[in-house]
């Protein structure tokens, strides 16, 4: 189909005047980061924990910032800026300040304070092909010391500079390193091996070599994984590879004794063999551990913390030196991860973090208390999130995600201490009864166990539009159901509650869970399953109300015969899908139920009979991976496996657009807060945003990872992103919620590289930096400028786009103008102010002198003839001209050319005022008429500004029915007038009857 005038006009335009490139998103701005607790690479950085007065600051490590917070809350206190420009390895908190060493080509340490960098350290390892490792930061006296695989770099602490470089041999790499307490400049470094070397950081020489021990199993090598100081003197802790803790005597150069040796006591405590150290504590507290003994040590505490690389924790007792108890999973994290572990100094409180994004605090309540309670925690997925939906998009701040770590977790938008998990334990009364009673077969399945498996698809009251009644929610009801991987029923969870609602929806063919929604009410929950059944529950009573297709019964279908007739009830019981149910979606008032399916069919069916209406195929296509309806618009749009979205229309069930330009498969897709937009990240790293009334592909993003979920904010502020290789939230401020979006066609080559958010917000733009950001000023004139045309089409009758009052006020201004007329007759004026002086008076000070009017009329005589000459021509054309407006000019002119063009004349007439205008129609002079008369009928010829060429002609010949009378070439004028006028009106009254007709045909009955 060729394109219509419109459309040639803008591509022409464009094709005149190219776009520039685009140098950013014109949609999307990074905004922050969210759901980050702790860095989930292994091996796990070690944190640090600062005293500060009363209390204690934590500062923990993600990727390239570091947060701190405050342990009698975990509340975030400080986010670093700006961030590092590679990986942090190590942080140290000194004083007020922390110093972190991250991975860099050289070696390189920043200074924070208050999360701001203040200072970096001199650079250090210049020449280096190889990027070193860090194995440690320790500083003691006046020396900052950075251990690295190949030796280390001393610095000054006051100036900042570099001591010296310190090269190790190559009996093997540095593995860890501490300063012995009260060692002067000394410092101890591990090897790979187990062998241990005390240097002097001042001198730069080795003072002396501990070799390493022989291991208990007499196997392997030891290699040493942890390295501390105990609270005694010249005493030692070493963790090593095979579980055991060696504590040894650096000054006498004797092993004092060793934990878990031969015996087995960290090798019989697990069933996974052995474990690696990769962190030691011990506790200061000597009430900690101590039982009945009522006497302190004169060391400190009795207990010792280890950390283990499979995310448990041993806890020794030092006086009997057995252990006493196991912390099973205390934290979980990736493979070859790890625990670390630290005691509050002098306070019965252990923090421990690890590779699953979290931070918790454990609280020894009694010197016999052998296995701690958790004090609090902060945490966040241990694994990338799978699913992203906001709790309700219009009102709510919370934002709900699923993720591969098998939990539900619910994120503030406003304030991170306000977010939550959803625990698994069933609350309330009534979830309690019905665990405890089980339920029947048409009914919940309550016995299935509580470790569930990755969350895979969540559905809300609200829904994804916010179209849904979310106040259903908070009336003890389950407002969230979620799919999970290799699970036969869908889970219900409670807001309010915070917890499993006690039930779970089940499949009634036996399949699994691949998709869940819930009712625009709130009273009903639908399970899709992977055979093609959906059912439908009840989630106050638990029932079973309904399958689709619903299977048909003897009563049932004598009840479909009296209520919808023979012809449906041919169709009851048939239709159910082939293959596994990708999507459903119900309508605002529970009419239509809407499945999608790998089978490439979408089908609708009558919510109250189980009953299909309708079906679309699309097994041609490929199968239908996703499917989301937003009611508010009526729109569905599915994601295909041939790199299509396509919407479809609920209401014509027709589709109305296929969206192109996926370059691998859509992974997640969402609709805008008002339905004009399509947001669909796919597998090559692109997140695209389609324009819906016009098809076009309007931004584009390109980021480091694929993105596996998205949601759209109901306010319109963010878009929220979960990234394949991420356990947090990344959100993206909406630039154009206060400004205009161009709807140009993007091409590939105009899709732009984004950085990711960061947690601190560092490069962040919010939305109201995004309303006032002048690098998009200008932006809509790249985009080609299209000027509207004054008429579409010349058999197009157009009105013109002056306001409809000026016209109106014209014709009627003499019923105006009376209206108007003043009641009263003008006052005279008040007397003078008895300050003013009288015109003429010596004293008047605004009265010119009488010598200088004398002066200047008599400068003003001309006595040269050419001079005299030259003053009466002006003074003749002065008198010519001084009459004439631009009414009469202009339409002079036209009468006197070739042409007879009026358009000048008739452009400048229309911004004239109602009085102008009626002051100029009334002074035409007898041999203006006919002009005037020619210019109306050019005018109506063209079918352009009716109105204002009926309002002309009105008010002309209500001010000159007696000269047209009297003026023969006035009334042939006229009569031309008349006969485009008639043809004009009975070619406009044959389209609107044909048009009411049309429409009258429409609305009827028959």
């Amino acid at each position: 189909m060729a394109p219509n005038k419109r459309q040639r006009r803008i591509a022409d335009s464009i094709a005149q005047n190219p776009p520039a490139p685009p140098t950013h998103s014109r949609i999307l701005a990074p905004f922050r980061a969210i759901g980050h607790i702790t860095s989930t690479s292994a091996p796990p950085t070690p944190f640090s924990i600062l005293p500060l007065g009363k209390t204690f600051q934590l500062t923990t490590v993600l990727s390239n910032t570091i947060q701190t917070y405050d342990v009698r809350r975990l509340n975030l206190v400080f986010a670093s800026s700006p961030p590092t420009p590679g990986d942090i390895r190590r942080i140290v908190a000194h004083r007020d300040v922390v110093y972190v060493a991250f991975e860099d080509p050289l070696v390189r340490v920043w200074v924070f304070k208050r999360g701001k960098k203040i200072a970096e350290l001199a650079v250090a390892g210049e020449g280096r092909k190889k990027v070193a490792e860090w194995r440690g930061l320790v500083i003691f006296g006046d020396w900052i010391v950075g251990v690295l695989d190949w030796g280390m770099v001393v610095w000054k602490r006051e100036t900042r500079e570099v001591y010296t470089e310190i090269e190790m041999d190559n009996r093997g790499e540095v593995t860890a390193a501490v300063h012995p307490s009260t060692y002067l400049n000394k410092i101890v470094i591990a090897r790979v091996g187990g062998m241990l070397e005390i240097w002097n950081v001042r001198t730069g020489k080795k003072i002396y070599t501990i070799l390493s021990p022989v291991a208990s199993t007499g196997e392997e090598p030891l290699e040493i994984g942890s390295l501390v100081q105990t609270p005694v003197i010249s005493v030692l802790a070493i963790g090593f590879s095979t579980g055991e803790v060696h504590l040894h005597n650096v000054q006498t150069d004797k092993p004092l004794f060793m934990l878990g040796g031969s015996a087995g006591d960290i090798l019989a405590a697990t069933s996974h063999g052995r474990k690696r150290v990769t962190s030691i504590s011990f506790c200061t507290d000597p009430v900690v551990g101590a039982g009945d003994s009522r006497v302190p040590t004169d060391s400190g505490g009795n207990m010792l913390a280890v950390g283990h690389d499979d995310g448990d924790i041993t806890l020794w007792n030092l006086k009997k030196r057995r252990i006493i108890a196991i912390m099973r999973n205390a934290h979980d994290g990736p493979s070859g991860g790890g625990v670390i572990v630290e005691w509050l100094a002098g306070q019965n409180v252990l923090v421990t973090s690890g590779g699953d994004n979290s931070i918790k605090e454990w609280i020894f309540d009694s010197p016999h208390t052998a296995l701690p309670r958790l004090l609090r925690f902060r945490s966040g997925h241990s694994k990338p999130i799978t699913s992203l939906v906001f709790l309700n998009p219009s009102a709510s701040h919370f934002l709900l995600s699923g993720s591969l770590d098998s939990t539900l977790r619910a994120h503030s938008m406003r304030n991170d201490a306000q977010s939550f998990i959803f625990s698994e334990k069933a609350g309330g009364k009534e979830s309690s009864k019905l665990l405890r009673g089980g339920g029947k077969s048409t009914h919940w399945a309550g016995g299935e166990p509580s470790a569930s498996n990755p969350v895979t698809c969540i559905a809300t009251v609200a829904g994804e539009d916010g179209a849904g009644i979310a106040g259903n929610a908070a009336r003890d009801l389950a407002g969230i159901i979620t799919g999970h991987r290799g699970s036969e029923s869908g889970r219900l969870w409670s807001f309010e509650n915070k917890s499993l609602g006690g039930r779970w929806a089940q499949t009634t063919d036996g399949g699994l869970v691949w998709s869940v929604a819930v009712s625009s009410c709130g009273t009903f929950c639908f399970v899709g399953s992977s055979n093609g059944g959906i059912a439908m529950y009840n989630i106050q009573s638990g029932i079973k109300r309904r399958q689709f297709p619903e299977p048909v019964t003897a009563a049932a279908a004598k009840g479909l015969r009296n209520s919808t007739g023979p012809a449906k009830l041919c169709m009851a019981g048939v239709g159910k899908h082939m293959k596994a149910v990708t999507g459903i979606s119900i309508d605002s008032l529970n009419r239509v139920v809407i499945s999608t399916s790998l089978d490439g069919k979408v089908k609708f069916w009558d919510f109250n009979t189980g009953i299909i209406i309708h079906e679309i195929n699309w097994s041609n296509s490929g199968a239908i991976t996703k499917a989301k309806l937003h009611r508010h618009s009526d729109l569905l749009a599915v994601s295909c496996d041939d790199l299509c979205i396509r919407v479809v229309d609920v209401e014509t069930r027709k589709t109305v657009r296929e969206l192109w330009g996926a370059r691998g498969r859509i992974t997640d897709f969402c609709f805008s807060n008002d339905g004009r937009w399509i947001f669909g990240a796919s597998t090559d790293s692109v997140v695209r945003v389609w324009d819906l009334p016009t098809g076009h592909m309007i931004d584009g993003i390109r980021t480091r990872s694929i993105v596996t979920a998205m949601a759209f904010a109901g306010t319109g502020e963010f878009l929220a992103t979960a990234h394949v290789d991420s356990v947090g939230i990344n959100l993206w401020t909406n630039r154009t919620l206060f400004r205009h979006v161009p709807t140009r066609h993007l091409d590939e080559k105009d899709i732009v590289d984004m950085t990711a958010p960061s947690a601190s917000g560092e490069g962040g733009v919010s939305v109201v930096e995004a309303a006032f950001n002048p690098q998009d000023d200008g932006e809509d004139d790249s985009t080609g400028t299209y000027t509207t045309v004054d008429q579409l089409s010349s058999n197009m009758l157009t009105m013109s786009l002056v306001p409809k009052t000026r016209w109106q006020t014209l014709l009627n201004l003499d019923v105006i103008k009376q209206r108007n007329k003043p009641r009263e007759a003008p006052k005279a004026p008040e007397k003078a102010p008895f300050f003013l002086p009288p015109l003429g008076a010596e004293s008047d000070s605004f009265a010119p002198a009488a010598k200088e009017v004398i002066n200047s009329s008599s400068g003003a005589q001309l006595t040269d003839p050419q001079s005299l000459e030259a003053e009466r021509s002006r003074v003749l054309r002065m008198s010519r001209n001084s009459g004439e407006s631009t009414f009469t000019k202009l339409l002079r002119e036209a009468a006197d050319r070739e042409d007879r063009d009026y358009t000048i004349f008739l452009t400048h007439l229309k911004t004239l005022s109602p009085s102008a205008a009626d002051l100029e129609i009334r002074s035409l002079q007898v041999n203006e008429l006919a002009p005037f008369v020619q210019a109306m009928t050019q005018r109506l010829r063209s079918r352009r500004d009716y109105e204002l060429v009926q309002t002309w002609v009105n008010v002309f010949l209500k001010c000159h029915s007696e000269a047209v009378m009297e003026g023969e070439s006035v009334r042939d004028e006229l009569r031309k007038w008349m006969v485009e006028q008639k043809r004009e009106a009975d070619r406009l009254a044959e389209l609107v009857g044909y048009c009411s007709g049309v429409a009258g045909f429409l609305r009827s009955g028959r």
